[in-house]
């Protein structure tokens, strides 16, 4: 795993937690299933098929969908694009947060 993947889920994993960060409703937009499954991919590989949730659960059904919709992706590209989604949100909607620097250093 790379430093910069580590310090991405680290800053994500913080906002569910205490609340604090720039913006902790990211949760509830889209661009977090975008967080989702690059960070399941990169952790897990590809979604289990067997495993689908119901569609009475709205929730982890598209969290999963989000997660099967990058089956083959390679862990590192996974990596990668979790960091790359992260700074792009980071610079539009707050360009001044700290971690942003480091991320993209």
């Amino acid at each position: 795993m790379s430093s910069q993947f580590e310090k991405a889920v680290a800053y994500i994993q913080g906002l569910d937690k205490n609340g604090s960060g720039p913006d902790a409703t990211i949760k509830l937009e889209a661009s977090y299933y975008f967080f989702y499954k690059f960070y399941k991919q990169a952790t897990v590989g590809d979604a289990d098929p067997a495993k689908e949730p119901s569609m009475f659960q709205f929730v982890e059904r598209a969290k999963w969908n989000a997660w099967n919709g990058i089956k083959g992706m390679s862990k590192k590209d996974a990596e990668e694009n979790y960091v790359k989604q992260l700074i792009k949100y980071l610079k539009e909607k707050h360009p001044n947060e700290p971690i942003l620097k480091e991320l993209e250093g």
